[in-house]
């Protein structure tokens, strides 16, 4: 019994820190995994594949995980009204989220209001 219960403390601290989001951020390698799996089930693309191939972007040459992943999945769908290829939305969302690191939420509730107020005038 003696043996067993530093283990079960350590067990036992491990559980609650977890439960209480005391979890230590990932690692780059975690952090590139989360971002790959995210992209590949939203929109089918696999990061692994990911290049610069609009020369000029501000965000040539940076990883991809410096940019929430929420703006890039949201980017990824509206880049993709101009483009069918998802990897080049990848990067034009990349290019306009290192300028505005909220650009589509920004974008979205641009549209909104937009929305609200041609319907407003239309009554």
């Amino acid at each position: 019994m003696m043996k067993t219960l530093p283990i079960i403390i350590i067990c036992v601290a491990a559980l609650v820190a977890l439960s209480c989001g005391d979890r230590p951020a990932p690692s780059k390698g975690e952090k590139w995994g989360i971002y790959r799996a995210a992209i590949l089930d939203k929109h089918g693309a696999d990061i692994d594949r990911f290049k610069d191939r609009l020369p000029g972007g501000y965000a040539d040459g940076k990883d991809i995980t410096r940019y929430d992943l929420d703006q890039l999945i949201l980017g990824i769908k509206i880049e993709l009204e101009h483009t069918s290829n998802r990897l080049i939305a990848l990067e034009i969302a990349t290019d306009h989220l290192e300028e505005i690191p909220d650009y589509y939420t920004r974008l979205e509730e641009m549209e909104e209001r937009y929305e609200r107020e041609v319907k407003v005038s239309k009554k």
